[in-house]
């Protein structure tokens, strides 16, 4: 799972692209994302990245299709490690579409030392299903890395989080249609590797207000990914996500199961 291959020039361009392209083919997902699951346990100096897609077909009562793209982008060197995330899909209940979102998140990781590493993110997106139009966040603060090994990794994550939300919503909504807010935004995150085939992946996010730990977000993940081959991976992943202010007509609890299949450059 954790093999990667350099990317030479066609390839690095064909990620990029391919990056692009998810970005404006909409992927259903929760507002927050969790961006720790999709990054590399230990990527390799220069350009590596990975290409992943999942698809549901239902027909016969209710003819249903969802799909899903994404892609990652890293480049690493002595001094910072930079990840580049586009996340894409689209859900379809015969012909209507029903649910719609993309993500693009930027993140710049400063190698300070093997236990703490400074950093600083942005991220675009926006999600149909859960009523927000456009989102925006800036951050920034530090990972650190309480142990690590052939066993896997354990560490967690603390930031200052700037988010400006515009949400679609009837005229006499109670919830405000554009909000800025800052949040403290923290994670513990837990990677296993009980043999080279099998990685465990899970990750929990608090993100309370800065001033007023009432408004409350969370996000879990658990994630499952075994190789096929060297350059191709199954994945199975569970998602909770809970908004104590959720917008009208949203519900304050998702979850959601997905498989899919990863194709590692």
């Amino acid at each position: 799972m954790s093999s990667h291959l350099n990317l030479n020039p066609l390839r690095r361009g064909l990620l990029c692209l391919l990056t692009m392209l998810v970005i404006t083919f909409p992927r259903q997902s929760d507002a927050q994302v969790d961006i720790e699951a999709l990054r590399s346990e230990d990527p390799p100096d220069g350009y590596s990245g990975s290409v992943g897609s999942n698809l549901t077909v239902r027909t016969g009562n209710v003819d249903f299709i969802q799909l899903g793209l994404n892609a990652r982008l890293f480049h690493v060197n002595d001094l910072v490690s930079t990840l580049v995330v586009g996340n894409g899909g689209l859900g379809l209940l015969g012909k209507s579409r029903f649910a719609s979102s993309g993500l693009l998140h930027y993140r710049k990781t400063y190698l300070y030392n093997r236990q703490i590493s400074p950093e600083w993110f942005g991220q675009l997106n926006y999600d149909r299903s859960q009523r927000l139009d456009f989102r925006m966040v800036l951050g920034g603060g530090a990972r650190a890395s309480f142990a690590q090994g052939d066993w896997g990794e354990f560490g967690m994550g603390a930031s200052l989080v700037l988010e400006h939300e515009a949400l679609n919503l009837p005229e006499d909504a109670i919830h405000p249609d554009n909000t800025n807010t800052f949040r403290w935004s923290s994670f513990l995150t837990l990677r296993v590797v009980p043999t080279e085939d099998f990685v465990i992946t899970s990750t929990t996010y608090l993100q309370p207000a800065y001033n007023d730990f009432s408004d409350l977000r969370t996000l879990g993940k658990i994630r499952i990914a075994t190789p096929v081959t060297d350059e191709l991976a199954l994945t199975v992943s569970f998602n909770l996500r809970y908004d104590s202010g959720p917008p009208d007509g949203t519900s304050p609890l998702d979850t959601t199961l997905r498989t899919g299949i990863t194709f590692i450059y």
